[in-house]
């Protein structure tokens, strides 16, 4: 079974925070029934790239997901 190498983003990074906040916690996004897992991912990528705190937080925090 192939795995994927996974690097998180830092739970503490203020912006990883917010983003987070603002999406489980807006009443709409469940109640529409949002690909949270999809949006997630998307803003994963891109903040990874500019964020050098997240950056670092997943290098030494890298798993393998099967």
């Amino acid at each position: 079974m192939p795995g994927r190498w996974v690097y998180p983003l830092d739970p503490e990074c203020p912006k990883v925070r917010d983003f987070r906040d603002a999406l489980y916690n807006d009443p709409m996004t469940h109640a529409m029934g949002a690909p949270v897992d999809d949006i997630e991912e998307g803003f994963t990528g891109k903040h990874r790239v500019e964020c050098r705190r997240c950056q670092e937080y997943g290098a030494a925090n890298v798993y393998v997901k099967y």
